[in-house]
């Protein structure tokens, strides 16, 4: 195991002397957190008031997530410093305080928000995913469970006490082993919601983090919505103890985006480059289902720049982060990558690509119509191919979370 992922008693005490140097923790948070202290890794720290496990798994998921980003970003030559002090990351132990801070403090009113970083402030805010309302909802059941469980098994001892007959008294124990053997499953679902927290948003976020705090993005700079998304659903990772990376992408991510491309359903490039807040949807889809199209689809054009155009993707990422705030995203974009059509009819032949040949259903073959500037993409052949680029299977079904897994 790494050494920072070894937690030692001295590194959980509260000793300023034992945290190094880090960004400001912000005066109004001991008004949300009032027993909050400070825990400390190699290279994070987390103010926190959540129990001992959720700050160590927390601290752990961090440390993975910036060694493997910071690897990845090394082999392709991208910017990558030491900022020379602690990462900070505040981890609420109740979901309510958590959004009362981000909404009062940090201005983020989306409902949906499970987790954000503030790049003003250098800061990621994070609340333990015991405190959701799923997860509580599922202890009350479970404990529920238990107790009817108990009952169940009290009722059996006393047939066997009475000397009822021994089929009796088994079928009577077969009833409570098969609810035994449904509670674990409840148990196990709780457990995977938890689990995939830390896949997801506390990845996901702490990209954010690492990709501003190490240099490869710069909060003066210009920050494109959909290459900051793009980038921390790229890194994204269905476990944390193995990096994810433009190479793949999650089966849920994919899945998001496999449908709205087999429905010739896509954003198009200039569109997806120039978009400067989340879609809040319409029609028949909801807010929360607009946002995860967008950051699906803007996961994909990374993972296109990244793979097909990576020296112009490092020399983009140089012009964002020299630009003026006030610079148009497309401007920057085409100085690096040439005219958004030419982009977009190159994407298009590299989308085809990416689902099996046997599932290239009519809808999928339509969005070779899909160009700007109204004419038809050329033929597949001779498409640049990358070997890092993996070819999904046959089939990429959008799995389905346990009930309650928090999303971000």
């Amino acid at each position: 195991m790494l050494h920072a992922l070894v937690l030692t008693l001295a590194a959980l005490a509260q000793d300023p002397s034992a945290v190094g140097v880090t960004p400001p923790i912000p005066d109004a948070l001991a008004t949300y957190m009032p027993k909050g202290k400070r825990h400390a890794s190699d290279h994070f720290l987390v103010v926190s008031d959540a129990p001992p496990e959720a700050i160590v798994n927390t601290l752990n998921a961090l440390e993975r997530t910036r060694a493997a980003l910071l690897a990845d970003l090394a082999r392709r030559g991208l910017p990558a410093t030491d900022p020379g002090m602690r990462h900070l990351a505040i981890l609420f132990s109740d979901e309510g305080a958590f959004r009362r801070f981000a909404r009062e403090v940090d201005g983020q009113t989306l409902a949906s928000t499970l987790g954000y970083y503030q790049p003003s402030g250098r800061r990621l805010q994070l609340f333990d995913p015991e405190s959701t309302d799923a997860v509580r909802a599922a202890d009350a059941t479970i404990a529920k469970n238990e107790a009817a469980i108990k009952t169940q098994q009290d009722a059996v001892n006393r047939m066997r006490a009475s000397r009822l007959t021994r089929q009796e008294s088994a079928v009577a124990q077969r009833e409570v082993d098969q609810a035994r053997a449904k509670l674990a499953s409840q148990r196990a679902q709780r457990e995977a919601a938890i689990d995939a927290n830390l896949k997801v948003v506390v990845v996901h976020e702490a990209t954010h983090q690492v990709l501003f705090e190490c240099g490869a993005q710069s909060p003066t700079g210009l920050n494109p919505l959909w290459l900051a998304e793009g980038l921390a659903v790229g890194y994204e990772t269905d476990d944390v103890r193995r990096p994810g990376g433009p190479a793949s992408m999650r089966d849920e991510r994919f899945g998001t985006f496999r449908k709205a491309l087999l429905a010739n359903d896509l954003m198009p490039v200039r569109l997806l480059v120039t978009t400067r807040v989340l879609p809040s949807g319409g029609g028949m889809q909801t807010p929360l289902q607009a946002q995860e199209d967008f950051y699906a689809q803007s996961c994909m054009l990374v993972r296109w720049c990244m793979l097909e155009r990576p020296a112009e993707f490092k020399a983009f990422l140089a012009a964002c982060r020299d630009a003026k705030p006030g610079d148009a995203p497309e401007a920057s974009f085409e100085s690096c990558f040439g005219s958004i059509e030419s982009v977009q009819r190159s994407y298009v032949l590299w989308l085809l690509e990416q689902i099996p040949e046997s599932e290239r259903t009519d809808a999928a073959l339509a969005i070779q119509t899909w160009s700007i500037d109204g004419r038809p993409v050329p033929e597949a052949a001779g498409t640049t191919k990358n070997p890092e680029t993996k070819a999904p299977p046959k089939s990429m079904p959008s799995p389905s979370l346990p009930a309650g897994t928090p999303r971000p």
